[in-house]
């Protein structure tokens, strides 16, 4: 375990490291959302090389797991949200530029 911390506090760690990154989603600020990701992740392959203790079929352990996978499921929804509207605006600008570009070339064919 790293620093000898029980399964109880590793969870902890990573309940907040998900909380923050759902609050930093949530300004949009996508590269500290990616630095905290990139956090979880290395925190995650500690809590699987740990021992778990009983942390997690204990009824804390359970509420917590729970409440993780709760703001799990509201992260991917709001990068989904992201990533659709991210399209759409590219789908726009693509339009405009297509329309734009045409209309330049008619204007050019008609002098």
């Amino acid at each position: 375990m790293k620093g000898n911390k029980s399964a109880q506090a590793l969870w902890k760690d990573y309940r907040f490291l998900t909380k923050e990154m759902k609050k930093f989603l949530t300004k949009q600020d996508m590269e500290l959302f990616h630095n905290l990701m990139e956090q979880r992740e290395r925190l995650q392959t500690i809590i699987n090389e740990a021992e778990d203790d009983g942390f997690s079929v204990s009824p804390e352990g359970r509420e917590m797991l729970i409440e993780i996978r709760k703001d799990n499921q509201d992260i991917t929804n709001s990068v989904q949200f992201l990533l659709n509207r991210s399209k759409r605006q590219h789908q726009v600008s693509e339009a405009y530029n297509a329309a734009s570009t045409t209309a330049v070339n008619q204007m050019s064919w008609k002098r």
